[in-house]
C-alpha cells in the first residue's frame, strides 16, 4: 500500500518489540511496510520513532516540526496526546533528528509554509488512537477483559474502577501486529480535553526565565567560536587579507577562506570579531551580467521587462491602469545565523537553530560527501525563523570552519553580517488592468508582475546535477510559485471571469528567499489596494463593495463581515480612520480592519481587529500569538522595512537604518477565531498579508492619497 499524503489512512509502520523497555510507535511518510523495526533500547537521547511509551510509564513524542516561537511544541503534542489520553503534564516532547520518517508530504523534513498542524493533524491523531488501542489490546489480555470494558484517562487504563499506568502493558503491546487504520476509533469532537484548549506554550517558563537554550546558547567541550567577514557585493570574492593581523589577536587559531568570505576561528566569539575587523578584506570585481548595482538598475531592469510584455487591452465601462511595488526586505531575526558543527572522521554532528533538515543536510553532503546516517543533527530551539532558516548558507560555514581546525566550531553573524548577506524578500512591481461594467462590477482582471526568482536559486540545491540545465526551462514554464502565491485568487470577480496574472521573472545579483507569507505579502498589497480604488470609482464604502462582490466565496465573505462587525466599521471615534483588507493564504482566510490617525505624518495605528476562519483550532493562546506576531511584523515592514542597494551592496547594516517597530509603537490587536470543524489549516504567516492594504486604505481613508508602493516612509509618514 502506498500512501503518500501524512493522513489518518498513513498510520503505523510498525511497532518494535523491545523487551522490558516499553512500545516504540513509527509512522513514514513513504510507502507502508508490515514488518517490525529490530528492536531497540529505551531512548535516552535522539528518538527515531514518532513514540515512545516505557514500562515506567514515560510517554515521549517525537515533534517532526522545529519550534521557533510559533508553538508546535505545544500544538502537535496536543494533537497526540488527545487521542492518546496521555498525561499532559509528565508527556515529553523532543525534536526530531534527521530521518526521513518525519518527512512531510512534500518529502521533506520542513518546517515553514503555515503547514505544521495541517500537515500532521491527522497523522498524530492515528498515532495517538493506534497506540492508546493496541495499549487497550494488552491491559484486556492481562486483566482478563475485552477491550471494549475498559476506558483510558491520563496515561491510564481504567477497569472496575481501578487505575492501571500505560506503561504496565507497554511490553506487552509492543510484540502485537500494528493496527489498520479500519481498526481505529477516534473521540467525538466534544470528548476533546486537549484540543481546542488555550494550553500554554510548554517553553514559556524556560524562556522568560532565561533556561531555553537557542542556537546561540549551543556549548560543545572543546568547542571554538568563528566570525565572519563575507563579501559585501553579492557573487564576489575575497582576493586579499590581512591574515597576520587577524591571527595577533589573543586567542585567534585560523583564518579560513571560503568562496565569499574568510571565517575568523578562536577561542572566543568576541576574540574571532576583534580579528575580522583586522583583516581589511578586499574582494574580487561585481558581475555585470545580471542587474543587482543598485535597486534603480534592478527596477529599471523590472520595468524593462513589464513594457516588453505590454499591457492588457480592456473593453469595459471603466478601467484602473495602476502599477505597485514592493521593495526588498530582509528577515532581521532576534537571533542572528548560527551554527555549531563538529566534523569527526566518519560523521558531523550539527547543533542547529534550522527550519528544515533536509535542506541541512544536503548543506553538510556537498561538503564532506557524508549520507544521511552520517549526519546527525541537534535542532535547537531559534529566536524566529521567517524562512530565513530554511537556507543551508550559515549551516555550510560552520562545517568548513570545523573541518579547517578538527574541532567543535560555533559561527555567530554579527547583525551587519545577517542584515547585508539576507536572502531577501524580493522587491516586485506589479501592473493592473481591471474593468469594470457600467455597475462598477469587475469584469476583467489583469495583472502583469515583474521579480526576480526564488526558485531559480533553490532548485539546484535539490536538483541532481545532471538536471541543473532544466531550472531556466521549468520556471520559464512554470513560473515560481513562491513568488505569485495569491495573484491568482481575486475573489471579487464573477465566478466565468478568471484573473489573468502573468509572472515576469529577472535574474538580478541579489539572493532572495522565503519570506514571512512569500508572494501573499506582494499580492496581498497589490490586489486589496486596487479592488480599494474600484470601490472608491463606485463610490461604494469598501466593506459593502467587497461584502456585494464575493458571492461564490462564502467562508471569505463569512471573515469579512465578521471582522467589519467587530472592528466597528464605519463608527470609528473622531480622528481616526479605518481600512479593511482581506486574504486566502495558506488555506486560512483573514479578514482585516486597521484604525489610525494621522497628525502632520505621523501615524498612530490604534487597532487590529483580526478575523480568521483556519478550520479547527488545536490551541487558542497559539493562533492569536501567531496572528498578533504575523501582524507587528508587518506592520514594521509597511511603515519602514526597505532593503537598499548602492554599488552593488546592501547600504542598511543594522537596526538604526533598518528599524523596526518599537513596543509602544505596537496596536491593540483583537483577534476572533471562527468557530469551524473543518480540517486545521495555516496560521504561521496569515497574519502578515492583509496589513499592508489595510493600513494604505485607511491612509487613503484619512488623507486621499493613495500610496502604491511600500514602505510609507518613503512617502513622507513615519510611527508617531
Amino acid at each position: 500500500m502506498k500512501l503518500h499524503n501524512l493522513s489518518r489512512r498513513r498510520f503505523l509502520q510498525g511497532t518494535a518489540a523491545v523487551g522490558a523497555t516499553g512500545l516504540l510507535v513509527g509512522c513514514s511518510s513513504g510507502p507502508q511496510t508490515a514488518t517490525l523495526p529490530t528492536p531497540m533500547q529505551e531512548p535516552e537521547g535522539e528518538m527515531h520513532e514518532w513514540l515512545f511509551i516505557g514500562t515506567d510509564n514515560k510517554i515521549i513524542m517525537t515533534n517532526p516540526q522545529t519550534e521557533m516561537g510559533q508553538g508546535v511544541n505545544t500544538s502537535l503534542p496536543q494533537i497526540l496526546a488527545e487521542e492518546l489520553d496521555a498525561d499532559w503534564q509528565t508527556l515529553e516532547v523532543r525534536q526530531a533528528p534527521l530521518n526521513s520518517k518525519f518527512n512531510n508530504s512534500m518529502m521533506m523534513q520542513m518546517t515553514g509554509g503555515s503547514a505544521a498542524v495541517r500537515e500532521y493533524y491527522d497523522a498524530l491523531l492515528a498515532i495517538g488512537a493506534g497506540a492508546r488501542l493496541m495499549i487497550l489490546k494488552a491491559a484486556a489480555a492481562q486483566l482478563g477483559t475485552s477491550v471494549n470494558q475498559l476506558s483510558t484517562e491520563n496515561a491510564q487504563v481504567i477497569h472496575n474502577g481501578k487505575a492501571y499506568p500505560y506503561g504496565m502493558f507497554a511490553a506487552d503491546a509492543a510484540t502485537l501486529r500494528a493496527p489498520d487504520p479500519a481498526e481505529l476509533t477516534y473521540k467525538n469532537p466534544n470528548q476533546y480535553k486537549l484540543i481546542g484548549q488555550p494550553i500554554t506554550h510548554r517553553d514559556t517558563l524556560d524562556r522568560i526565565t532565561g533556561q531555553a537554550n537557542f542556537g546561540i546558547d549551543v556549548q560543545v567541550p572543546n568547542m571554538l567560536n568563528a566570525a565572519i567577514v563575507q563579501a559585501p557585493i553579492f557573487g564576489t570574492k575575497p582576493i586579499k587579507w590581512d591574515e597576520q593581523a587577524a591571527l595577533a589577536v589573543k586567542g585567534v587559531k585560523k583564518v579560513v577562506a571560503i568562496d565569499h568570505g574568510l571565517i575568523v576561528i578562536a577561542d572566543k566569539y568576541w576574540q574571532a570579531k576583534q580579528a575580522a575587523a583586522r583583516l581589511k578584506a578586499s574582494f574580487s570585481t561585481y558581475n555585470q551580467a545580471m542587474a543587482g548595482r543598485s535597486d534603480a538598475e534592478i527596477r529599471q531592469a523590472y520595468t524593462a521587462a513589464l513594457d516588453e510584455e505590454g499591457k492588457a487591452e480592456v473593453d469595459a465601462a471603466h478601467v484602473i491602469d495602476v502599477e505597485y511595488s514592493v521593495p526588498f526586505l530582509a528577515h532581521t531575526t532576534m537571533e542572528p545565523m548560527n551554527a555549531t558543527a563538529w566534523v569527526q572522521g566518519d560523521k558531523v554532528d550539527l547543533w542547529i537553530p534550522h527550519q528544515t533538515q533536509t535542506m541541512a543536510a544536503t548543506a553538510a553532503k556537498a561538503i564532506t560527501g557524508f549520507d544521511d546516517e552520517q549526519i546527525h543533527i541537534h535542532n535547537t530551539l531559534m529566536g524566529g525563523g521567517f524562512g530565513r532558516r530554511l537556507e543551508g548558507d550559515f549551516v555550510a560555514q560552520a562545517i568548513l570552519a570545523s573541518m579547517a581546525v578538527g574541532a567543535p566550531v560555533k559561527l555567530t553573524w554579527s547583525r551587519e553580517e545577517d542584515v547585508q548577506h539576507d536572502m531577501y524578500r524580493p522587491m516586485v512591481i506589479s501592473r493592473f488592468q481591471v474593468g469594470l461594467d457600467d455597475k462598477y462590477v469587475p469584469v476583467a482582471w489583469h495583472n502583469q508582475f515583474a521579480s526576480t526568482s526564488v526558485m531559480r536559486r533553490n532548485l539546484p540545491i535539490v536538483l541532481p546535477d545532471f538536471l541543473h540545465w532544466a531550472v531556466n526551462p521549468i520556471t520559464n514554464l512554470a513560473g515560481d510559485m513562491i513568488i505569485s502565491q495569491g495573484a491568482n485568487h481575486i475573489a471579487y470577480l464573477p465566478e466565468d471571469v478568471s484573473p489573468d496574472a502573468k509572472q515576469l521573472l529577472v535574474d538580478t545579483n541579489i539572493p532572495c528567499g522565503a519570506w514571512r507569507s512569500v508572494g501573499h505579502s506582494s499580492n496581498c498589497f497589490f490586489t486589496e489596494s486596487v479592488i480599494d480604488e474600484a470601490a472608491n470609482m463606485a463610490g461604494k464604502d469598501p466593506y459593502q463593495y467587497r461584502s456585494d462582490l464575493m458571492t461564490h466565496t462564502p467562508r471569505e465573505k463569512a471573515v469579512l463581515d465578521l471582522v467589519a462587525k467587530k472592528a466597528n466599521w464605519g463608527n470609528a471615534p473622531a480622528g481616526r480612520f479605518q481600512g479593511i483588507a482581506v486574504e486566502f493564504a495558506f488555506m486560512s482566510y483573514t479578514a482585516m480592519v486597521l484604525e489610525m490617525s494621522i497628525d502632520a505624518g505621523n501615524i498612530t495605528v490604534h487597532k487590529v481587529t483580526c478575523a480568521v476562519d483556519c478550520g479547527k483550532v488545536v490551541n487558542p493562546n497559539g493562533a492569536i500569538a501567531q496572528i498578533e506576531g504575523g501582524i507587528n511584523f508587518a506592520l514594521s515592514s509597511a511603515m519602514q522595512g526597505e532593503i537598499t542597494i548602492a554599488d552593488g551592496r546592501v547600504q542598511q547594516s543594522n537596526f538604526h537604518d533598518y528599524a523596526l517597530m518599537r513596543l509602544a509603537q505596537s496596536p491593540a490587536i483583537e483577534v476572533h477565531l471562527m468557530p469551524s470543524e473543518e480540517k486545521p489549516t495555516g496560521l504561521g504567516e496569515v497574519g502578515v498579508p492583509p496589513l499592508a492594504p489595510a493600513l494604505c486604505n485607511a491612509l487613503f481613508a484619512a488623507t486621499g492619497e493613495r500610496v502604491r508602493s511600500l514602505p510609507l516612509t518613503k512617502h513622507g509618514y513615519q510611527f508617531a
